[in-house]
């Protein structure tokens, strides 16, 4: 009986983070290619983001509201009291920033290939600014290769704005997977697929900004 009251408060709570996250930032989803919408999460797969601003996970989640999605988060939103209530019932894992643990990869994984969930993940670690995409962290890598399941990136084009101003833009990838490693999966291949990555949402910035100039000029995150 409490599981059951505990799964129907979190669907009614995933519920109304969509509707208030379609209400205050109008986020818009494009796709690099007119097949990626029906191509992607066919599996349980690995959604790779950039990080602009704390609600990042809210918008992507509320824009795949039926895809059950469980978010990378910082270890520290946790030991809040005052948003560790949020990130317990909308499916999070913990990543403890500041100390030595790999605990979350094998709950990633676990996730991904038993309860066949997809996971998300900023590997940049913190908020860009100003457009920038930082460089990203080679944990994202490790679980891809582990749990050999396909990544689906989308870059998210700010800034926020509440109500009025200009819509968010998310532009989604097609199915994409790592290339399989020549000599094993040493640091080397584990460092080159994660660098790659990165490319290829420098790559997704500079598609969208194409399609939409008028977005590169002021763009500034929160």
């Amino acid at each position: 009986m409490k599981k059951l009251v505990s799964s129907i408060f979190d669907a009614i709570l995933r519920w109304t983070i969509f509707c208030l996250a379609h209400l205050f930032f109008r986020p818009k989803v494009e796709y690099v290619t007119a097949s990626a919408k029906n191509n992607i999460f066919k599996e349980p797969s690995i959604i790779v983001s950039n990080h602009i601003w704390h609600a990042d996970g809210i918008v992507i989640g509320s824009s795949f509201v039926h895809e059950k999605i469980c978010h990378m988060a910082a270890k520290d939103r946790f030991d809040d009291p005052k948003q560790a209530f949020f990130f317990r019932h909308t499916n999070c894992i913990p990543i403890d920033r500041y100390q030595l643990d790999t605990s979350w990869i094998y709950q990633a994984i676990d996730k991904l290939k038993n309860q066949h969930e997809h996971i998300a993940i900023y590997p940049e670690g913190r908020h860009g600014k100003n457009g920038e995409i930082l460089p990203f962290h080679s944990g994202i890598t490790t679980i891809a290769a582990l749990a050999q399941v396909p990544l689906v990136m989308i870059y998210i084009d700010g800034p926020y704005h509440w109500i009025f101003g200009r819509r968010l833009r998310l532009l989604v990838s097609d199915t994409l997977r790592l290339d399989p490693p020549t000599q094993g999966m040493t640091a080397d291949y584990i460092q080159e697929q994660t660098e790659k990555l990165h490319s290829k949402m420098l790559e997704m910035q500079a598609l969208l900004w194409e399609r939409h100039p008028e977005r590169r000029k002021g763009n500034k995150s929160i």
